[in-house]
């Protein structure tokens, strides 16, 4: 009898032997049509669910849909004459921490700026591809992304989150 229960018990340990990290399929790859420097035309082909997110003339924010079986995103990509200068991304909070800023590091080395306050972190890497891309982390049981952001190193556009903090609220 003893035998029987130590077969199904091994048994059932085999079958929940593999864990799954909650990331699951998301690299970079899946924002990297998006980055600064692509033709937002080319861009509108390939996803076409988007909508206009501000307007100022020659300068527009607009806001992709990414839907993926485990997560979807709002790609926010701001243009300027038909060329993305910034892109960015607000990440799930089931995404892990660890597992993104790894994917950065592979991709971009190691960060040139970071800065830690309680448990919120900002991690800057400085002109990668003529880009500036700023991480945010965040901890509270767990360690999550916040989001990403890609910004051209272009001084005569006005980034993105300029912008987006000059549409808070004024207290």
């Amino acid at each position: 009898m003893s035998l029987i229960f130590k077969h199904i018990f091994s048994f059932i340990f085999l079958i929940h032997a593999e864990i799954t990290p909650p990331n699951y399929d998301f690299t970079l790859k899946s924002i990297e049509n998006f980055t600064p420097g692509k033709n937002i035309e080319e861009i509108k082909k390939q996803n076409p669910k988007f909508d206009l997110f501000a307007d100022n003339g020659d300068q527009k924010i607009l806001r992709f849909k990414l839907k993926r079986a485990n997560y979807s995103l709002d790609v926010y990509t701001q243009v300027k004459k038909d060329i993305v200068t910034d892109l960015f991304v607000r990440l799930p909070q089931y995404f892990l921490h660890d597992i993104f800023l790894r994917d950065l590091q592979k991709k971009w080395s190691k960060q040139d700026k970071f800065v830690r306050h309680d448990r919120s972190a900002i991690y800057v890497w400085l002109n990668r591809d003529n880009n500036n891309i700023i991480y945010h982390g965040s901890c509270s049981i767990t360690c999550f992304p916040m989001f990403i952001e890609i910004v051209s190193t272009d001084k005569s556009v006005i980034p993105m989150y300029v912008k987006l903090n000059e549409a808070l609220p004024k207290w």
